[in-house]
């Protein structure tokens, strides 16, 4: 039984989380499992109230059960009832999110070069327009989620949108507390194959940007080399035509956990159409620009905002190689 998990887990581990951090274990009991979050991987000062993570692990949970579906097993995530995500880092070293139960056996459905494909990518975009037929497939998905699919492709929508993107990074790095948390999560030198963090190739940055933003963040408080670093990170957001915004419930445990499945769902279907996106969280976890996101959208329930379009095929970020635990 356990090598049914470590096949499972071999491409669930494939399964997007915040920073990369990859905080989510199966420990097998038999034809059951739990599901385990390993609170030193939380980032609970920038994702403030542990939303994000949260929500990540409905992304896990829905892997979980596509994974187990491409090696011909039936399986179910069941959820524990309550949670509450404000205070995860105060639960001891593990927390248990929910149970992985096997059903029996099934026709496989190939799912890996799926799951391979959903990719973020930061590479500069393609300059052509997504075709409609892929921006109606990822509204309908929303749609039965009970959210919304805010999409603009009006240039005087999108250019500034990036431009505020770029500036909400850069100001982030002024917040100690939040860029002493992610320092570690930052890598430089070659991507390894396995492994976890953000490295400088997958996140299409030179390792001398990700080392100075790191070790002189106050310099960027000057006006010109702020614009001089704004001006660099739009290049790499060229080509950029589309940008959208999820909208919906997004704050307490079942919500989260919903949302989490919906955003899987949504990065499969972009997958499908050959359509990649680049989440720009940076904006909504300060609250400064939250609130101008809602005054530029008229939306009080964004959660997730996204640039999308086609591009090269990205670099993979890596994975740890094995999340089976005892």
């Amino acid at each position: 039984m356990l090598k049914v998990w470590e096949d499972i887990g071999s491409l669930a581990r494939l399964a997007p989380t915040p920073h990369n951090t990859q905080p989510f274990r199966i420990r097998p009991r038999g034809e059951r499992a739990e599901l385990v979050l390993l609170t030193e991987r939380l980032l609970p000062r920038e994702d403030h109230g542990n939303l994000y993570v949260a929500a990540s692990f409905g992304t896990f949970a829905a892997s979980l059960e596509r994974s187990a579906r491409h090696f011909g097993h039936a399986l179910t995530v069941t959820p524990i009832a309550e949670l509450d995500t404000e205070r995860l880092e105060t639960r001891g070293p593990e927390v248990v999110l929910g149970e992985a139960k096997l059903d029996g056996p099934l026709r496989p459905e190939p799912s890996a070069a799926l799951l391979d494909a959903r990719r973020t990518s930061r590479l500069p975009y393609h300059d052509r327009a997504v075709e409609p037929a892929a921006l109606a497939a990822l509204s309908r998905i929303c749609v039965d989620y009970g959210h919304r699919f805010v999409h603009h492709d009006d240039p005087s929508v999108v250019g500034p949108l990036l431009k505020l993107n770029a500036e909400a990074i850069i100001d982030n790095l002024q917040l100690a507390d939040e860029r002493e948390e992610i320092r570690g999560w930052h890598r430089l030198g070659k991507t390894p194959e396995f492994g976890d963090g953000l490295w400088q190739e997958p996140m299409n940055q030179p390792a001398w940007e990700l080392w100075s933003a790191f070790a002189a963040p106050s310099a960027f408080k000057l006006a010109g080399l702020k614009s001089f670093a704004v001006r660099r990170y739009l290049l790499t957001q060229r080509g950029t035509r589309h940008v959208a915004l999820f909208c919906g419930r997004f704050k307490a445990w079942p919500e989260l956990y919903r949302a989490g499945r919906l955003l899987l769902e949504l990065w499969l279907e972009m997958a499908r159409h050959q359509v990649y996106m680049q989440p720009m969280g940076s904006m909504l976890t300060n609250p400064h620009y939250v609130a101008e996101i809602e005054r530029r959208f008229g939306c009080s329930d964004c959660w997730l905002v996204v640039r999308l379009g086609y591009s090269d095929v990205p670099p993979r970020a890596p994975r740890l190689q094995r999340i089976v635990i005892p």
